[in-house]
């Protein structure tokens, strides 16, 4: 027990030893603020040589920010003065000595440090301001955020604002909400700064936390900053970017669009999605029975000429005995408004799903944000082609005193819905007997009709903001941003629900009908799927033949007689 205890003392010894050996040439080298001495007992992290060489303070010693701390520890600490420091515990700051020790080498915005908007404290309140350390954190973890990407740099920013305004029981005591933060993450400059946009703003970019904040000033500012990306924004273009919650208080015509749309899409989504299932079991269950098949085919078709069976049909049965269902204008049109829809979805999806899915990916696909923007209104530009060109097709038709009104919604419509219900249902044997158009033709139809008001319109609005704002109200842009949004997911859904499996994935025409393609059908498939046109056509054919039957006898019974005299 005696040899340990020695060689604890002798320990001891040789370490107070160094330290009083070494502390004089210390002192005399002038070198007593080097952090390693304080590392003596301060090792641990963020406080070690390693973590600190990646402070943004690494080139600052503990005594430029610790002030009133002499190098001996054991000395009392001389309280920090100074009227920098009254000015602040005056303001309410919770740590002033600290908070002062920051403005020594950060220079305060203004003559009157803590006159900056965090250190405005509320009328009636009695919370401790915010200072430094509550946005920055812990002095010694702050990195460097020069040379980082803009991106990185402002969803950092970001985080620091949001841990306090997002928060409720921080914000309570200042009177300000917490529920801006959820608003504020539905806008668009936050979609984009989630997606890597380098040129996203901030939180600070548009509400600065440092410089004066002189209330005469404060709509110049904000005005300033939007017109920074908006050039020609004028007053009322700020307003725009308000963090007010869509609520029925605070922007009731915004809260009311949002619900319109939700119930809208929610319940149209839910039938379609209905319709579709009950169509699959009902071909499940009718699976290996005998089908019951329209009396109408080209079995009747086959005994008339097909000369007649041309007029009756205005040239869409053709010789070669298939039926012209859509002429060229007619796929042309289609083909540019599928291709240019199916771009508008894949290129708008991550602006409208920025938290899921594949969002990220798709910007990485299409070459970034800036490229992506550029490519869906290149996409938008083809949707308004295409639906000009079908307008002008239509006028067009129309003067020539062609165009049928087949298309328009009729009475029959709604009992033929009834009717394929109760097929589906089993509670009828025969499918109802569609003419030209179907009911979910028609609702395809007309559904691209509204779809396309509410886009071009809803997009042209978000497409050109400030010359918009220069003669419309805020909620018109809000309401537009939303039903653009909105609008684009109830199309998404209503394509990829219904109509791809009405014209690819039915049964009937799996893998897909080639219509829309050739623009043609054989007789079998359209006294199938339009069986009363088909049929209207087969009795005006009969018709006719019946009219024409008694002049050709007399044509005949004439030749015969003419014949009989010139022999």
């Amino acid at each position: 027990m005696i040899v340990p205890s020695i060689q604890w003392v002798l320990g001891i010894v040789t370490a107070v030893g160094v330290v009083l050996s070494s502390a004089p040439a210390f002192a005399a080298s002038g070198d007593s603020d080097d952090p390693k001495w304080c590392r003596t007992c301060h090792d641990d992290a963020p406080f070690s040589s390693a973590q600190f060489k990646l402070s943004a303070h690494k080139d600052q010693t503990c005594r430029d920010c610790h002030q009133g701390f002499q190098f001996n520890p054991h000395e009392p600490v001389e309280e920090a003065k100074g009227d920098g420091i009254d000015a602040l515990k005056k303001r309410g700051f919770k740590n002033p000595i600290a908070l002062n020790a920051c403005m020594d080498c950060h220079d305060s915005p203004s003559d009157v440090p803590g006159s900056f908007p965090h250190g405005k404290q509320k009328d009636g309140t009695k919370a401790g301001l915010p200072y430094c350390l509550d946005c920055h954190g812990d002095p010694h973890e702050i990195r460097l955020m020069k040379g980082q990407p803009a991106n990185v740099r402002r969803v950092a920013m970001n985080i620091r604002c949001i841990k306090c305004h997002g928060d409720a029981k921080k914000m309570a005591p200042f009177h300000l909400r917490a529920d801006i933060v959820a608003a504020y993450e539905h806008t668009m400059h936050a979609v984009k700064l989630d997606l890597g946009s380098p040129d996203a703003p901030g939180c600070a970019d548009c509400h600065p936390a440092h410089p004066a904040r002189d209330d005469k000033k404060k709509a110049a500012l904000a005005l300033g900053a939007c017109v920074k990306c908006h050039a020609g924004a004028n007053p009322k273009f700020k307003d725009l970017a308000s963090h007010k919650p869509m609520t029925r208080a605070d922007r009731p015509i915004s809260y009311f669009t949002i619900k319109f749309f939700a119930w809208l899409t929610f319940l149209t989504i839910l039938g379609l999605s209905l319709h579709v299932l009950l169509d699959v079991i009902n071909v499940v269950r009718r699976a290996g029975a005998p089908s019951v098949p329209h009396k109408q085919g080209k079995e009747g078709a086959a005994s008339l000429d097909p000369v007649l069976l041309g007029m009756v049909s205005e040239g869409r049965i053709e010789p070669t005995g298939t039926v012209l269902r859509f002429d060229l204008n007619q796929r042309f049109a289609h083909g540019i408004m599928a291709l240019s829809f199916t771009t508008l979805v894949l290129t708008g999806w991550p602006l409208s799903s920025h938290g899921i899915g594949a969002s990220h990916f798709l910007v990485s696909l299409f070459g970034g944000l800036q490229s992506l923007g550029w490519l869906h209104r290149a996409a938008a530009v083809g949707l308004i082609i295409a639906c000009v060109y079908h307008l002008a097709y239509l006028g067009v038709q129309m003067a020539r005193g062609k165009l049928r009104f087949s298309m328009l919604p009729a009475l029959k419509d709604a009992k033929d819905a009834v009717a394929n219900i109760l097929y589906f249902l089993g509670m009828r044997a025969e499918k109802p007997a569609y003419h030209r158009f179907s009911y979910f033709e028609k609702f395809d139809y007309w559904a691209v009709f509204w779809g396309c008001v509410i886009m071009v319109g809803s997009g042209a609005v978000r497409w050109f903001p400030t010359q918009v704002m220069r003669f419309a109200p805020t909620w018109l842009y809000e309401v537009c941003y939303l039903a653009h949004t909105d609008e684009a997911l109830l199309a998404a859904l209503a394509i990829f629900v219904w109509h791809f499996y009405n014209v690819h994935l039915r049964p009937a025409v799996f893998p897909m009908s080639w219509v829309f393609l050739t623009g043609r059908m054989s007789m079998e498939e359209h006294a199938e799927e339009h069986a009363a046109e088909h049929e209207a056509w087969l009795q005006a054919a009969k018709a006719k033949a019946r009219l024409a039957a008694p002049a050709t006898v007399e044509v005949k019974a004439a030749d015969e007689a003419a014949e009989k005299r010139a022999s």
